[in-house]
């Protein structure tokens, strides 16, 4: 790749992608660390690929980083974050895992983890993970951001 067309790369938004799972009235969340947003709260997620769809992506990341497989995934919503000096188009899912529990397959980008009452969250959380949130809990699908 040529310097031009890497500079422009970075100078434009990038796509996240994150999945939430819910669970009588709990979702999870884990601790991240050694990234952007790092010790905030969020759960899984991260760059689309080329050639992935959106839903593939959130299963792998899910795979990857909970070792969780989904059932079923839907839309959630879609954000424009601009936080942690970075700028990202960011498209949430809701994934049903069933029985499984989450574990962290990757240390370097999580530490605790657990399943919060959606009136008790922990703080901070990651600013993706508070509009999939508010997604969840309100039905509004689109966040504009700073």
């Amino acid at each position: 790749m040529n310097e031009q067309i890497e500079k422009d790369l970075k100078d434009r938004p990038q796509i996240g992608v994150g999945v939430l799972f819910a669970r009588a009235n709990k979702v999870f969340l884990a601790k991240r660390q050694g990234s952007h947003g790092a010790l905030s709260w969020g759960f899984a997620g991260g760059h689309l690929e080329l050639g992935e769809s959106l839903e593939q992506c959130a299963r792998r990341e899910a795979f990857e980083e909970l070792g969780v497989s989904i059932s079923n995934i839907s839309f959630l919503c879609v954000s424009n974050v601009i936080e942690y000096g970075r700028h990202y188009v960011d498209i949430e899912f809701l994934g049903e895992i069933g029985n499984q529990e989450p574990v962290i397959m990757e240390p370097h980008s999580f530490s605790s983890l657990g399943w919060f009452d959606v009136n008790e969250l922990p703080s901070p959380l990651f600013r993706p993970a508070e509009y999939a949130i508010d997604s969840y809990l309100t039905g509004q699908t689109y966040h504009h951001g700073a």
